[in-house]
């Protein structure tokens, strides 16, 4: 169904009809439940789902053996990111988790000496869709020093780190 299709069904249904296929969608759906949750509820509610997502997040990154470490899990922290990005109401709780995941992927890298092309190329847009939030909603002066200390840790893989730096130059006009 198309978006003008169903913009012409909700026109066409009374009021009452509405609130009965918000209800509905309410108690069937996961995602609405979500979103309404986000949404409508408190500030430590949106603060306990955003510790959950950090949880799964660093787990994803964690590992047993120092030796020979486990790949990250980073088809796993994608959704999760994109997940949390369909029900984000804030921006600056979008760029906190984009930022932490860049956190923890430089971690993973320095204590295991772990680098491939996957690992590079979800830490720099999670890198860049962090600065892009941060240009879209004015937020700079809030996230200017974690971004730079994001890139300090960031110097000992230096690929990474110029593709960083050219993203942040370009957000942050140095």
């Amino acid at each position: 169904m198309r978006k003008s299709r169903f913009i012409k069904h909700i026109n066409q249904l009374a009021e009452e009809d509405l609130r009965s296929e918000l209800l509905e969608l309410f108690d069937q759906l996961e995602t609405v439940r979500s979103y309404y949750q986000m949404e409508l509820g408190s500030q430590d509610d949106r603060k306990k789902k955003y510790l959950q997502a950090k949880k799964l997040i660093l787990a994803k990154y964690k590992t047993k053996s120092i030796r020979k470490p486990r790949r990250p899990r980073i088809q796993k922290v994608k959704k999760i990111l994109s997940e949390l990005n369909k029900l984000s109401v804030f921006s600056h709780e979008m760029i906190d988790i984009y930022l932490f995941d860049v956190e923890c992927a430089i971690d993973f890298i320095r204590t295991y000496d772990y680098f491939t092309t996957v690992l590079f190329n979800n830490t720099s847009f999670s890198y860049e869709k962090a600065l892009q939030l941060i240009d879209q909603n004015l937020m700079h002066d809030l996230f200017k020093e974690r971004c730079i200390v994001i890139l300090e840790r960031s110097r000992y893989i230096l690929e990474l780190h110029l593709a960083m730096s050219t993203n942040f130059e370009k957000h942050y006009s140095v």
